[in-house]
């Protein structure tokens, strides 16, 4: 008998040591002793609780989700969303509103867009070697820890036309990821890596992570980190190569022994060539345009050689196999499992604001991140957005299960993804900004009519996400300063 009572009592005592590591996980979350007790006292979910009668239907997590935000969004637009975007905030005047993002979006243009010239006349190609360094000491100087370009950047116009036109002096094989890219080095001295153009704009793969980069997509995805003031994405631009003349001459013995000449129906030579990457072989060239001999792509400016990156397995990470899934698509608590090993502030807020980055683009490819290695406080970095616009029709749910499962998320993003979505101007609307920045881009256009629609059509999903959040939780503790 004394030991079935000391067997209750050690029982008991693990159960409450259980309860207090739980409560704890709760405070961790949310950030606020009151909410874990009104958690607890309600006997609710510390993630998007409401769901039950739906999981009755044997619906995954992901379908559950994402039916959830559809009826939600569904009452938005029934109740009217500009009165469901209403905030006491004093920001909520049409006026202010639309007077605000006039005056953002022409800031925004006026950084990035140079006067419209002939690329022969380019200012960029007269450009002597000592006013390219300086330019890219420019963008050098700009990175922190939390940003790769400022918000208010007049000079990137000139950094943008220097990738676009600057001689390039050096060409190489890039051997990091699965890929192929070029390793250029411009006039000046600045490193740039080259994505090619692998698929035509409407192209739509099997599986939404499959397939090669778009560097399109590269390009889009930059100017939107730029809307949404997540300024952590390295600073991208268009780019036409002539193969023959720009690339073969100056490339490296690794890159010109990849070379393999292919001749056309009408008897032409086009330099072909395999690079070296995961998936690069012989057998899967790529070859200029045979009436140009030019290739089309993206350039990216190389970060500074003081930030070394540290890259990180994402907690949200897919398992790549179409019978397995990972535990957070399965386990609605895994939030709890992710505030183990990650703060609240920065680490999850960053995924957060990631996953509606990745979702607007439709990335759902990020397996790992990366941070700025021995520096205090970095941002997520959002490099490596070649996995986007894909297909347009669909909108991949399980992205921004950070948002969904969590229920955080930054007071000033949730602020600033308002005012996109409830203005009541089309021409403020996420595909229209697009257009008025990169409209006059030598590549545009860079995205399909239906790719720009699936942008805002994946805005209002986002906000039915965070109302999703705000009928379970207070305002004010979904909210994160």
């Amino acid at each position: 008998m004394r030991r079935f009572k000391t067997r209750i009592v050690t029982l008991l005592f693990v159960c409450s040591i259980i309860t207090v590591s739980m409560l704890f996980y709760f405070m961790l979350i949310f950030d606020d002793k009151k909410l874990a007790n009104n958690l607890i006292n309600t006997s609710r979910s510390v993630i998007v609780v409401g769901f039950a009668e739906l999981r009755k239907e044997n619906l995954t997590l992901c379908e559950t989700y994402e039916k959830k935000a559809k009826l939600k969004l569904i009452q938005m637009f029934e109740d009217g969303m500009s009165a469901v975007g209403h905030d006491n905030n004093g920001d909520d005047d049409e006026n202010v509103n639309e007077n605000y993002l006039e005056n953002f979006v022409e800031s925004l243009k006026s950084d990035s867009q140079p006067e419209r010239k002939d690329s022969s006349s380019s200012t960029a190609v007269k450009l002597k070697d000592k006013e390219l360094k300086k330019i890219w000491s420019t963008a050098k100087k700009w990175v922190r820890a939390r940003q790769i370009i400022p918000e208010k950047a007049p000079e990137l116009s000139s950094i943008i036309e220097a990738l676009q036109h600057s001689k390039i002096i050096k060409s190489d094989v890039s051997r990091k990821g699965t890929q192929l890219k070029l390793l250029l080095t411009l006039e000046g001295g600045q490193q740039a890596l080259f994505k090619p153009r692998r698929y035509p704009r409407d192209y739509i793969t099997d599986d939404i992570y499959a397939g090669a980069d778009r560097h399109n997509g590269e390009i889009v995805a930059f100017h939107l980190s730029r809307i949404l003031n997540q300024r952590y994405a390295p600073i991208v631009a268009s780019r036409i190569i002539n193969v023959a003349q720009e690339i073969k001459p100056v490339a490296s013995p690794s890159l010109l022994v990849t070379f393999v000449p292919q001749k056309t129906k009408t008897n032409q030579t086009l330099e072909c060539f395999y690079g070296e990457c995961y998936y690069c072989n012989e057998y899967e060239l790529l070859c200029p345009d045979e009436s140009t001999g030019t290739l089309e792509g993206s350039i990216i400016l190389m970060l500074p050689n003081q930030y070394q990156l540290q890259k990180l397995r994402h907690p949200w990470q897919r398992t790549y196999k179409k019978n397995l899934k990972a535990q957070w698509e399965m386990d609605s608590h895994y939030c709890l499992s992710v505030l183990k090993s990650n703060s609240l502030r920065p680490r999850v807020l960053d995924f957060v604001d990631t996953a509606i980055f990745d979702y607007l683009i439709g990335n759902a490819d990020r397996h790992h991140y990366e941070v700025f290695k021995h520096v205090s406080n970095s941002a997520l970095l959002l490099i490596d957005n070649g996995k986007s616009f894909g297909d347009p029709a669909h909108d991949e749910t399980t992205i921004i299960f950070p948002l969904l499962q969590c229920c955080v998320i930054r007071n000033q993003t949730y602020q600033h993804l308002r005012r996109f979505a409830f203005t009541t101007s089309s021409q403020f609307n996420l595909s229209a900004i697009i257009r008025q920045l990169l409209s006059n881009d030598q590549l545009w256009p860079l995205l399909t009519d239906r790719h720009l629609q699936a942008l805002d059509r994946r805005l209002r999903m986002i906000m039915a996400s965070i109302e999703l959040c705000f009928d379970t939780y207070q305002k004010n503790y979904v909210l994160k300063n």
